[in-house]
C-alpha cells in the first residue's frame, strides 16, 4: 500500500455544471451482477457493470470488509439508483452506459503498472465528466 500512497492524486478541475455533465462509477467494492463470477482473492481483473442493472442484483464478495449493509442495499457501496435519481431530478446530466468494478488485490504493482490503466481506458471509452470512486 505504500507505494500507492506516494503516487500524485490528480485532481482535475469540473469544467461544466453537474447538470449537464455524465457520470460514471468506479468501485474498489467487489460488486459483481448477481448469476455472473464473484471476484476471486487477490483477482486483478474488473467487471464492467451496465448502467441498467437493477441494483437488487448488485452482490459483494466477503471477506476483507464488512458487507452486511451492502448487502441489504447495494447503493451503500455501489450508488447506482442514487445516479439514476440525480438523473430523474436533472442534478446531472447523464450517466455512463456502464461502470466499473474491481476486488480487492494486494498486488500493488501489477495493480498498478498494468489493471490501473486498462480501468481507465475502459472508463475512459464512457466519456465522463466525473467519476465517482467508491470502496469496500
Amino acid at each position: 500500500m505504500l507505494e500507492l500512497s506516494r503516487s500524485c492524486i490528480p485532481y482535475t478541475p469540473l469544467k461544466r455544471e453537474l447538470k449537464d455533465s455524465r457520470l460514471a462509477l468506479v468501485t474498489t467494492s467487489g460488486a459483481y451482477i448477481e448469476g455472473t463470477e464473484p471476484f476471486a482473492e487477490s483477482d486483478l481483473r474488473f467487471r464492467l457493470i451496465p448502467a441498467d442493472t437493477d441494483a437488487k442484483t448488485i452482490r459483494f464478495v466477503p471477506g476483507h470488509f464488512d458487507i452486511t449493509q451492502g448487502t441489504l442495499d447495494a447503493n451503500i457501496m455501489f450508488p447506482l439508483d442514487r445516479l439514476r435519481e440525480l438523473l430523474d431530478s436533472g442534478e446531472i446530466g447523464k450517466i455512463s452506459e456502464y461502470h466499473v468494478s474491481m476486488g480487492l488485490t494486494m498486488e500493488l504493482r501489477k495493480l498498478k503498472e498494468q489493471v490501473s490503466w486498462d480501468i481507465a481506458q475502459a472508463v475512459a471509452k464512457t466519456r465522463p465528466d466525473v467519476v465517482v470512486l467508491t470502496g469496500g
